[in-house]
């Protein structure tokens, strides 16, 4: 009596944890459990590449405060034509 017990708790935490997750697998597409490890993977790559986008960019803006052409493709002069 003991043992099923035991197995009905066991069974229960894993229908609350299964039950608890659908809405995560729903906001990545579907009920599949891989689908989200793609979806963590995507913004993973996608904020890694941002973070180093931005890295460069404010390197080369500060390396080369001078220069008013790359400032303005950069975007880090939001006023080029009128000086401050």
């Amino acid at each position: 009596m003991k043992r099923l017990a035991t197995r009905i708790c066991r069974w229960r935490r894993w229908v609350v944890l299964a039950t608890a997750s659908m809405p995560v697998f729903q906001a990545t597409g579907g009920c599949d459990p891989l689908a989200l490890n793609s979806f963590i993977g995507t913004q993973l790559l996608s904020t890694t590449f941002g973070v180093l986008v931005g890295a460069i960019q404010q390197t080369l803006v500060t390396s080369f405060p001078s220069a008013d052409i790359l400032q303005i493709l950069l975007g880090s002069n939001r006023q080029p034509f009128f000086p401050s």
